[in-house]
């Protein structure tokens, strides 16, 4: 074996013993950049799911999604790799069931989706597990009545039809209010649909109650009365998702995640400055949503425009993720636990915002801050 050149004239003088131990140490340290030749290359396309329209043969993105695309860096830089970019719609009716599928089925790599149907996924035995890589916005459940009931608290629909649709990011709300009242599903006459056939039926008098995240709309319209909501209760009770990865593409490709995960930092950055607000309600309405009702939803004296888009991962994420998988194991939406320390992965957001410079422009929101109960005593506050 012979040495790198740039090692022959260290050689000179030494002993054959010396020269052949610094030879093969030089040789090995020469081809450790090379990559191996059995690894894997690198996929011709990344799909990233969002919830969104598929109209005029384009997926209508809206809030990061849309100033990822904007941007255009992701595109740019995977481009560079001989890379593509898809993005993959996934319809408000069935976000996380088509979502969970296409993970199971590797047809994406990325997901913008919820809590629970990611908890359910992690928690269910699929061969395909998944890892919060950058937390979203969070997001409201609300209870609604039709317009002439006269129903004000959940306890005043006791036996009465309730509408949810089951595995969706609002059970989990609509099972902490009712652990909270002493109540059980066992208590209503309980209706597992979609949140379009619930607020059509609460318009036509079929149910009495549904619990929902588009209330605003029906209210606005003079369709229904909204009693109550997560704006009401404590903050950790609402939807907390975000962006998602598939654990073993991060595994194996840790440097494409990592340009996934920096641009979803970037495109946060943009969208939580104020100046930007008006911009990113104009894009949720081009599904026909009132700008008013997007305006509303996102009015919360509880959490600024600017924490709403955080990528932090403050303890409180890891308390309410704690909760909501105590809570689905309890109800027996999972047949097994879930790690949520595992299972939420803060490394690529922190990269990404040294990176970016970004370090320090936002501090820890304060989901979760007025809540009076730990991960604990939420658990064993359970009585059905």
């Amino acid at each position: 074996m012979y040495p790198h050149p740039i090692a022959r004239g260290a050689l000179a003088g030494v002993s054959r013993r010396l020269k052949l131990t610094i030879a093969a140490l030089g040789a090995a340290l020469f081809v450790i950049p090379h990559p191996s030749a059995d690894a894997a290359p690198p996929p011709d396309t990344i799909r990233i799911a969002v919830v969104s329209l598929y109209a005029s043969g384009q997926v209508q993105l809206s809030g990061v999604d849309w100033a990822i695309e904007q941007q255009g860096w992701l595109r740019e830089q995977l481009a560079k790799r001989g890379i593509k970019l898809e993005w993959y719609p996934a319809p408000n009716a069935a976000v996380g069931p088509m979502v969970n599928e296409a993970f199971a089925n590797h047809t994406i790599q990325f997901a913008a989706y919820s809590d629970l149907p990611a908890i359910i996924l992690n928690g269910n035995g699929s061969s395909v597990q998944t890892k919060l890589l950058v937390p979203g916005s969070p997001n409201d459940s609300y209870l609604v009545v039709p317009k002439d009931s006269t129903a004000k608290t959940i306890e005043d629909l006791k036996g009465k039809r309730l509408a949810v649709n089951k595995g969706r990011p609002w059970e989990i709300p609509l099972l902490r209010l009712l652990d909270s009242k002493d109540l059980g599903y066992n208590d209503f006459q309980l209706y597992n649909i979609s949140p379009d056939a619930a607020n059509s039926a609460i318009v036509t008098g079929a149910i009495d109650g549904a619990v929902t995240p588009q209330a605003y709309a029906l209210e606005e319209k003079g369709l229904a009365k909204i009693i109550w909501s997560t704006k009401d209760a404590p903050l950790d009770w609402k939807s907390w998702g975000g962006f998602w990865g598939a654990t073993d593409f991060i595994e194996e490709y840790p440097d494409i995640a990592q340009l996934v995960v920096t641009a979803y930092v970037k495109a946060a950055y943009w969208v939580s400055q104020e100046e930007n607000r008006e911009t990113i309600i104009q894009l949720a309405t081009r599904n026909g949503t009132a700008a008013s009702v997007i305006r509303r939803t996102y009015e919360d004296p509880s959490i600024s425009w600017k924490d709403r888009w955080s990528p932090l991962f403050p303890p409180a994420l890891y308390e309410h993720y704690k909760v909501d998988v105590a809570y689905a194991l309890d109800k027996k939406i999972i047949r097994k636990d879930v790690d949520v320390d595992r299972m939420l992965d803060p490394s690529l957001v922190r990269t990404a915002l040294k990176e970016l410079g970004y370090e320090g422009y936002w501090n820890n929101p304060k989901i979760g801050s007025a809540s009076p109960q730990t991960a604990a005593a939420s658990v064993a506050s359970m009585t059905r």
